[in-house]
């Protein structure tokens, strides 16, 4: 008769501990595919060495490029941030990073202070010109010249009631910052009149980061300063620099 035969206890412990962990991995990756996780992720250092040089370097880069927009231009307010965003990693959206920061430097500049509605159009054209001209292209949907050409007209319901604060904004994007990781630099060119509503929202657009270490979007106060402006057209041109980033 062939007797059973039994394993030693510390090899059946071995066993059934790698049959947990094993079971535990595929628990973990089924619910980061589902709900999003960063539990694999960089480790996310704002404040070290590395995000710290690339910050010094983006807010050069933002304030360049905000320099070279509205040079020449009267300008109602202005905003700088630094901050950070979080990343997503589910089933729904997957960004290629677990953290990426960002110096973000915006100006309000008056672009037609009277004129009526062909004086408003050409002012979005030649906004639209001036943002190309410091090498950026239009990054996905639409550019000024086509926010003029699709509604900029006197039958759009927004336009009736908000003037240029009722047209949608456009984004830009140019060549990145060679010294920096990521480096990316995004121009955002969103139009505003004297008849935005009275908050920072209406006048300024909505504007959010995860995680702010300085500085703050625009008030209410300025937003008072658009729509007691009487310009017909004015645009607030953000520019984000990113700095920094860490991946999944």
């Amino acid at each position: 008769m062939t007797r059973p035969t039994h394993r030693p206890l510390h090899v059946v412990l071995v066993v059934a501990a790698a049959v947990v962990l094993g079971l535990g991995a595929v628990g973990t990756l089924a619910f980061c595919s589902v709900f999003g996780c960063t539990v694999f992720s960089e480790r996310f250092e704002p404040t070290g060495d590395e995000a710290t040089k690339g910050r010094a370097r983006a807010a050069e880069v933002a304030l360049r490029a905000a320099d070279a927009v509205t040079a020449g231009r009267e300008v109602l307010a202005s905003a700088t941030v630094d901050g950070c965003d979080a990343g997503q990693h589910g089933w729904k959206r997957k960004d290629t990073y677990s953290h990426e920061c960002f110096v973000v430097v915006s100006r309000t500049m008056v672009v037609v202070a009277s004129g009526g509605s062909d004086a408003v159009g050409e002012g979005l054209t030649a906004t639209d010109a001036l943002v190309r001209a410091q090498g950026c292209a239009p990054s996905y949907g639409r550019d000024l010249d086509e926010v003029r050409a699709e509604y900029w007209r006197p039958d759009h319901a927004n336009v009736q009631r908000f003037g240029a604060a009722g047209l949608p904004g456009a984004r830009y994007e140019c060549a990145p910052d060679p010294e920096l990781e990521p480096g990316s630099v995004v121009v955002e060119v969103q139009p505003t009149s004297t008849r935005a509503p009275g908050d920072a929202a209406g006048a300024f657009g909505h504007f959010r980061l995860d995680q702010t270490f300085a500085g703050s979007w625009y008030d209410d106060d300025q937003a008072a300063a658009v729509t007691g402006s009487g310009v017909e057209l004015a645009v607030v041109v953000t520019v984000r620099v990113g700095y920094y980033d860490t991946t999944f």
